[in-house]
């Protein structure tokens, strides 16, 4: 959550002090570091007003320097004007970098992409939320988007439902907490019972479905990806406007389809 204060701590106090003698210090890059410090203790994406206010910059200077880290390479902006680490700079696990789940999936990505011509999406789950780190937008003037950065709903999106049912009670109570349970759409599950089941049927049947429970004429199809340990840490996805989605067995191909991109990237990432 943002701080609600802007002062800075006695740590720093300190490390101001000690570098305001010292002829060598950049104090450009000394910024740009602090505000990578306040990126990586974040526990979700934050805003540039937030950021501004933790590292005790105006959002002008701020902004500049947010702008050379993300054209450098070091930090995403979402749609909305979040930023957050990029993938080489962010660790999950046993010190894995976000960037090996990307690296493994985005071959059969695009994959998928060729096949079908749709938006393909990979997601992963972050302490207390599930977060899109890469995706493949459909060339196609109508289509489903997805951007980098974005919170998913754990019980209304196909990634959300195919990360959330496999995680213990406690983290699923966790990241409900976090994001709520929100009827998006008349289809939306809010019932707890239901959604139950419905995480129950995920991980009996290896994916998920999200049909038109987050957005109205949109359909979405996901499955698990496990790291190298066999534990779920991601989802990819296939997104299509429901016109589009033709019949059962086109519905049964792109399940197949995903559910197949999904276990070779688990493989790549077990086997390097």
């Amino acid at each position: 959550m943002p701080s609600r204060s802007s002062r800075p701590t006695v740590a720093t106090r300190k490390a101001t002090t000690r570098v305001r003698d010292d002829k060598y210090y950049s104090k450009v890059i000394g910024r740009a570091l602090e505000i990578l410090a306040v990126l990586r203790k974040s526990e979700a994406p934050l805003g540039l007003a937030d950021i501004a206010a933790r590292v005790g910059l105006a959002k002008s200077s701020v902004f500049r320097l947010l702008h050379t880290l993300e054209v450098s390479g070091y930090v995403d902006r979402s749609a909305e004007g979040a930023y957050a680490l990029s993938a080489d700079l962010r660790v999950w696990g046993d010190g894995m970098r976000v960037s090996d789940l990307v690296d493994a999936a985005m071959p059969h990505m695009r994959t998928l992409s060729r096949e079908f011509g749709e938006t393909i999406t990979l997601a992963m789950h972050f302490d207390n939320r599930i977060e899109v780190v890469a995706t493949l937008d459909s060339p196609q003037l109508i289509r489903m988007a997805n951007t980098v950065g974005r919170i998913l709903p754990p019980h209304a999106s196909s990634l959300g439902k195919a990360i959330t049912a496999h995680l213990p009670d406690d983290v699923v109570e966790r990241l409900r907490r976090s994001y709520g349970t929100h009827r998006f759409t008349a289809h939306t599950i809010i019932d707890e019972v239901v959604l139950k089941q419905e995480y129950e049927r995920v991980r009996k049947e290896g994916f998920s479905v999200d049909a038109e429970e987050s957005v109205l004429e949109g359909c979405c199809f996901g499955a698990p990806v496990a790291g190298p340990d066999g534990v779920v840490v991601g989802a990819i996805s296939l997104s299509l406007p429901k016109m589009r989605l033709r019949d059962k067995a086109m519905q049964k191909q792109i399940i197949a389809a995903v559910r197949d991109a999904a276990t070779a990237t688990g493989k790549s990432m077990r086997h390097g």
